[in-house]
Parts: C-alpha cells; structure tokens; sequence
C-alpha cells in the first residue's frame, strides 16, 4: 500500500496500533496522522475527520485481501466463512 502513497523517495512513516477502530479515527480526527480505512467504515462522524478515496491516477485504487488458514484447524465456522469468501 505504501506503493500507493508517495514516490518511492518519500516514503511515510507507518506505525501499527493494536486498537479499536474508533481509538484510531479519533488519532485521525486530531491530526495525528492518517488512516485507511474500508468503505464499509467510512458511516462514522468525528469532528476533524475527513475520508478521501485512494486512488491509483483518476481511479479508484484497489486493495485486495487475503485469508490464511492452518490445515489443521478444523472450526467450522471458518470453514464457512472461507466457503463465502470464494464465492465473491
């Protein structure tokens, strides 16, 4: 994603924070950096806070996701989340 951000010169600093959702955009909303962020996530209102669309030149970027299972984890539960995943 960085790749998408800036010219490989002037790269940003990244910093992960195990927090909730809301502690993030709230870091956000007070200037303290910025975030992505799914589509889906972009219903909440903080004072200060402001969604743009990544995008790649004119059009939207897109970010695909991944999932990762051991094959011995037989919860199935997760079987039929991964059997939903495949079918879109």
């Amino acid at each position: 994603m960085i790749s998408k951000l800036v010219l490989p010169d002037d790269r940003p600093a990244v910093e992960r924070h195990d927090v909730s959702l809301g502690i993030i955009k709230s870091l956000t909303s007070m200037g303290m950096g910025l975030s992505l962020v799914m589509e889906s996530d972009i219903g909440a209102s903080f004072a200060g806070l402001v969604y743009r669309e990544l995008q790649d030149g004119a059009e939207p970027s897109r970010v695909d996701f991944y999932a990762h299972w051991r094959d011995d984890n037989e919860n199935p539960a997760l079987k039929r989340f991964l059997n939903l995943l495949a079918e879109r």
